[in-house]
């Protein structure tokens, strides 16, 4: 069965009717009349998570392994032209980039420059099928990870990275932040007057603060969040019995 038209084709934030629909397009049944909102989006989490080896997927497994931790964490960090996938921030900022199953590696190369440059630690997450590929894309202190169904595999370690740009890191702030921490917003001259160890500290600081809000509610919120929700319930901190009901 193709698991990726259900993932395609399911919304959060969809209406009963709808989800109803998705499910007999699906499996060509009439058998979800009689469930609730809450069980048909249950239904497709449960199909999904158990079938599915996208993006959502190894997001929500991501997510789970540092959920419990003393961690800060976020989806969808812009780092110059890139969007990493998922951050951690702790003493050290480490960004994940997945490449499932279904995903291509054509802009794997220049996604890997844009992390190295601004984040301490770098992982690519990535299905078994692109292993070999991924080896050869990646610079040597990247890391490695796969998952295979609830069991995560470290294939390489990250190493720090070399490549750090404070005129990269600053970028990443908002002028807000820039400010906050630097008393002013000219980025050449906080190049000029600061260390490349007080902009990297700042960063780190900037992100957890950015993030923390909506990474505690997600953590807070976890037993009652569906696994292909996750980043949903991140980006928006709305209660899940109001999308679910």
């Amino acid at each position: 069965m193709d698991y990726s038209a259900l993932a395609k084709s399911y919304n959060t934030l969809d209406y009963p009717y709808k989800l109803r629909e998705t499910l007999k397009a699906f499996y060509k049944s009439d058998d979800y009349n009689h469930l609730t909102k809450y069980e048909l989006i249950k239904t497709i989490n449960k199909t999904l998570i158990n079938n599915y080896e996208g993006e959502q997927v190894i997001k929500y497994k991501l997510a789970k392994e540092f959920i419990k931790k003393n961690y800060v964490a976020a989806f969808e960090v812009r780092a110059k032209n890139s969007r990493a996938d998922f951050l951690v921030i702790n003493g050290f900022t480490q960004s994940f980039e997945v490449k499932s199953k279904i995903d291509n590696l054509n802009r794997l190369g220049k996604q890997a420059s844009a992390y190295g440059d601004v984040f301490e630690f770098n992982t690519v997450v990535t299905d078994p099928i692109h292993l070999d590929a991924v080896k050869g894309i990646l610079p040597a202190h990247y890391g490695i990870w796969c998952f295979e169904g609830k069991k995560k595999i470290v294939y390489r370690e990250a190493k720090f990275s070399p490549n750090l740009c404070s005129r990269e890191q600053l970028c990443l702030f908002n002028k807000k932040e820039l400010y906050f921490h630097f008393n002013q917003t000219d980025i050449e001259l906080i190049v000029e007057r600061s260390s490349k160890e007080e902009i990297n500290a700042n960063l780190k600081a900037a992100l957890k603060k950015r993030y923390s809000a909506r990474w505690t509610f997600v953590q807070s919120n976890w037993g009652r969040i569906f696994p292909i929700d996750v980043q949903f319930f991140f980006n928006t901190n709305i209660r899940p019995e109001l999308i679910y009901s």
